[in-house]
């Protein structure tokens, strides 16, 4: 009687317990692994990422060019015409405490490359502000065909160069404007003839010759 005593009865719930506590957790540890979703085959190395912040190792920021040069065209379709012109701007620049300063009075070599292989060439000396400008007679053969007109800079002391990209444009035809003709009714009835009443006015038609009685004999 002892064995199933009060006490003995106690002992046997909280061990009861236990094992069932113990028991819930090693299902929800099943259950986690189980439901791992990460695919990777056997032998298949884990990719991994590495960021390095010891940049000593980076390659510098290369240094600012002494001398830059650009060329553009003000107009890169320009109207073809017996006399049309188009405008080439270039400009020359010295880096001087890191920033652009114009460099005067610098050479200025236009090549103009035409279309039909011919080649014409002019120069200009830049301003101040290292600003060199090309006023280009249109050559028939840059209609609808593109013409190259690569600039080349030389520094006043002949030390230093510098070759732009080439600007560029093509002629257009500009078709002319088509200039609009009086409606009929505007303006009046300009070249219509006046119509003038037939003599007598007898208000009938014009040109209508008056019927005059006739007597008759005796009368």
């Amino acid at each position: 009687m002892r064995l199933f005593g009060w006490k003995n009865r106690t002992t046997f719930t909280l061990l009861f317990k236990c094992l069932g506590v113990l028991s819930f957790l090693g299902i929800c540890i099943a259950v986690v692994a189980c439901g791992n979703t990460n695919q990777v085959a056997p032998g298949t190395p884990v990719a991994t990422m590495t960021i390095n912040l010891n940049q000593s190792n980076s390659s510098p920021t290369p240094p600012l060019k002494d001398y830059y040069c650009g060329a553009w065209a003000t107009n890169t379709t320009p109207a073809y015409g017996p006399n049309n012109t188009v405008n080439v701007y270039a400009k020359f620049t010295h880096t001087q405490n890191n920033n652009p300063v114009g460099v005067g009075g610098a050479t200025a070599v236009a090549h103009i490359l035409w279309p039909d292989g011919s080649v014409d060439t002019q120069t200009v000396q830049t301003t101040s502000d290292g600003l060199a400008v090309f006023t280009i007679l249109i050559r028939a053969s840059a209609l609808n065909h593109e013409v190259l007109i690569p600039v080349t800079f030389t520094t006043p002391d002949g030390q230093h160069t510098c070759t732009t990209p080439a600007a560029f444009f093509v002629a257009v035809v500009v078709s002319p404007t088509a200039t609009p003709s009086p409606s009929p009714g505007q303006g009046g009835n300009q070249g219509s003839p006046t119509a003038s009443p037939s003599p007598g006015g007898n208000g009938g038609p014009p040109g209508t010759p008056s019927a005059s009685p006739t007597k008759k004999p005796g009368h």
